[in-house]
């Protein structure tokens, strides 16, 4: 047959020598019903007839000096074979011969997932519900489990160093660690993955933050009076908005007080944020201007006070702030953006602990794409998530925090919103 097509009869033995290994060898033929159709035909068609010959010399150097005299500077050495009379065989072409198949590759930790929510992420109709199926079977336990309070979830916060010893510590540990979460959060989050119910990436991760983390939203009200406290750039006053917004439409009114007068055009920032919700807002500068606000407009729906950035290493700051609390005998809350220096923010977060923050909300999730430290600092703390902030604009609101947020966030590269 090869002869009646006009084949060269010189490879004709090339053929019989690929049907034979094929025989003889069953990984051989594996390896070639591996590649696609096309992959396949390319390369056997162009090894098949690349000028392969055999050189035989005494040693294999001397063999190669015969093939590249033969071939020229173009010269590949397919294979070299020792013979029985003390030879060396090499066979040449000038052609390289044909690849071996890609090695399959093992998928990182949330890869897949990954994988799976980039492209909805791109699509501003994809709504806030995930399209796979976990998250479809999932979704209403955890937002039933968002809306409870604080229920005395023990967490621990020892973890000593980080233990990659199996697949799941090493995958989960190359995702998060680039993001600052640190060894001890690593650990727990870790032991709470492998409490899920399901061996699947984002739900095992999902599950992890779950276990380890206390989710407990917190609205204000006349009663339980909100005060925002924090560095100064956090986005205290964005949030303080964005609570009055809500708040509007649960009690129907908001009462605002700002006494973060001395940062440049605050005070412009917040009429300006009053004046658009038509919500009462006062600027106070002392404790005493607290009390006679609080005295004087007697509110009866959502009372929030933005404090001033201070330094939780500052003793004066501290009395001062104690002050406004103790003023309007408001419920201290932490804001810290998701991202920044790691060591920092747990100082803070301790700093802020032992002043009596039991919450934290988190915001610029959608202008970084590191953002571990605040978790850090959270769990460093042992403070309750109470929202996230994933945009600028104040009528699209807080998120209440959940854990099904934080494992697509985590597992995301991409920064931006996650929800619509």
């Amino acid at each position: 047959m090869l002869f009646a097509e006009g084949l060269d009869p010189r490879w004709y033995g090339i053929f019989a020598n690929i049907l034979r290994l094929s025989r003889e060898q069953p990984m051989t033929a594996a390896i070639f019903e591996s590649y696609t159709l096309r992959h396949r035909s390319a390369a056997l068609f162009e090894f098949a007839f690349s000028p392969m010959m055999k050189f035989i010399a005494s040693d294999v150097e001397t063999a190669k000096a015969k093939a590249k005299r033969a071939l020229g500077e173009k010269t590949h050495i397919l294979s070299v074979r020792d013979l029985p009379s003390g030879d060396v065989e090499v066979s040449a072409s000038d052609k390289p011969g044909p690849a071996a198949p890609p090695s399959r590759r093992e998928p990182t930790f949330g890869e897949q997932p990954r994988q799976a929510m980039e492209e909805p992420l791109q699509r501003p109709s994809s709504g806030t519900q995930l399209n796979g199926p976990i998250e479809q079977k999932f979704a209403e336990d955890a937002l039933d489990r968002l809306k409870g309070d604080l229920s005395g979830k023990s967490r621990s916060n020892t973890g000593g160093s980080f233990d990659t010893g199996d697949r799941l510590a090493a995958g989960m540990g190359a995702l998060l660690k680039p993001h600052g979460i640190d060894d001890a959060l690593l650990n727990a989050l870790v032991d709470g993955a492998r409490r899920s119910r399901i061996e699947e990436d984002l739900f095992q991760l999902q599950t992890a933050f779950e276990e380890t983390f206390e989710f407990a939203p917190v609205w204000p009200t006349a009663s339980n009076p909100i005060m925002l406290v924090g560095p100064t750039g956090a986005g205290k006053t964005s949030c303080a908005a964005k609570l009055a917004a809500a708040s509007m439409q649960r009690y129907g009114s908001a009462f605002l007080m700002t006494a973060d007068v001395g940062r440049a055009g605050a005070i412009d920032q917040i009429r300006t944020y009053g004046e658009k919700l038509g919500a009462d807002y006062y600027v106070v500068e002392t404790p005493a201007d607290v009390t006679q606000a609080m005295r004087s407009a007697s509110p009866t729906g959502a009372v929030i006070l933005d404090s001033p950035g201070v330094s939780p290493y500052d003793t004066g700051d501290l009395a001062a702030l104690r002050s406004f609390q103790e003023a309007c005998h408001a419920t201290p809350v932490l804001v810290l953006p998701a991202s920044g220096d790691v060591e920092e923010y747990r100082d803070w977060a301790l700093s802020f602990a032992e002043f009596g923050v039991r919450r934290m909300i988190i915001t610029k999730f959608d202008a970084t794409r590191r953002v571990g430290a605040a978790l850090t600092a959270a769990h460093a703390g042992r403070m309750a998530l109470a929202f996230f902030s994933e945009t600028p604009f104040i009528s699209e609101g807080l998120l209440e925090a959940g854990p099904e947020f934080l494992a697509r966030r985590l597992i995301s590269r991409v920064p931006g919103r996650l929800t619509n």
